[in-house]
């Protein structure tokens, strides 16, 4: 989902419990990390990278 900021981006994981649900989230970051590693562009966890 797009957020207010342009390019401010959230994603959902699940539904899933116990420790399906740390394999789905584990594997959705280490894929949302591998795009933009190929995109040639720079990915951010902070949530207000602009102030």
């Amino acid at each position: 989902n797009g957020e207010v900021m342009p390019g401010q981006w959230e994603y959902q994981v699940g539904p899933a419990a116990g420790i399906s649900a740390g394999d789905q989230l584990w594997m959705s970051r280490f894929i949302l990390e591998r795009i933009p590693q190929i995109a040639g562009v720079v990915l951010t966890f902070d949530p207000k990278p602009i102030q």
